[in-house]
């Protein structure tokens, strides 16, 4: 492990989803070098051929002396999620934290140009997914009295003017509102949610998209999410709950950088 790490979540099981690479992968390997369990999740393989398996990531982490488990889920199957938090807790008896992090793109198509499979796809993955997930730890983290559950937003789901269009930008925006509500929700069980906004990365997924190319220079790697993700993972709701936070701002104007 790397010095600076501190061990901020030693004793922790963490959920990761969509974590076979990009920002899941990077966030994932961050909460294990700072002592959580991490739980690796992400479908079989990409729908749309990216490299990349929650098996190799989790190999990453056993590597590096962290501790983790691959388990594959497509997070829009209810069975499929119940079997992953349940397995989670058979092998750790607890889950501290969820990121909801998969999900899938659509970008520079206009509402014409969209199918209804399509755009069910994307809804399924994007909202249903955070929805179904957070409903499957919710019993634990109840019981436990604390939890942290982390939705990854969008710079495209507050501005219309961030190029995510009429379903990717809708879907980030209804993710911002689901946290909101459900942070109010679940203060009274001492249970934070949050929403982590990124900006722009340089992941595989983004590389294939042709606009990116334009500020790739301004993007950052996805390992620069992981002090902020962290700093979010460690809150309940007495501390830090319902924001919609800039990962360009951690440190700034919230959390505290270490």
């Amino acid at each position: 492990m790397q010095e600076r790490y501190t061990n901020k979540m030693d004793g922790m099981v963490a959920i990761v989803t969509g974590a076979s690479r990009g920002l899941g992968r990077a966030i994932a390997k961050e909460f294990a070098a700072e002592g959580a369990k991490v739980v690796v999740s992400a479908r079989r393989s990409s729908p749309t051929g990216l490299i990349g398996t929650a098996v190799e990531t989790a190999k990453q982490i056993r590597d590096a002396g962290g501790e983790a488990m691959a388990l594959t889920c497509d997070v829009s199957d209810e069975e499929q999620v119940m079997a992953m938090v349940g397995q989670t807790i058979d092998m750790y008896g607890r889950v501290d934290v969820l990121v909801n992090n998969a999900g899938v793109m659509v970008l520079g198509e206009t509402l014409l140009d969209i199918a209804p499979d399509i755009w069910d796809l994307s809804v399924a993955a994007n909202l249903k997914g955070p929805y179904l997930c957070s409903r499957a730890v919710l019993a634990t983290m109840i019981e436990q009295k604390s939890g942290s559950i982390i939705n990854i937003g969008s710079r495209m789901g507050s501005d219309h003017e961030q190029g995510g269009g009429v379903l990717y930008s809708s879907t980030k925006a209804a993710v911002h509102m689901f946290s909101f509500c459900l942070a109010d929700e679940l203060k009274e069980h001492n249970i934070a949610v949050n929403i982590l906004s990124p900006g722009g990365l340089k992941t595989e997924g983004s590389a294939a998209i042709p606009w990116t190319q334009r500020d790739w220079e301004q993007r950052v790697e996805p390992e620069a999410v992981g002090p902020s993700a962290v700093y979010l993972a460690i809150q309940d709701a007495s501390t830090f709950t319902g924001q919609l936070v800039l990962r360009v701002e951690f440190g700034e104007t919230w959390g505290k950088a270490s």
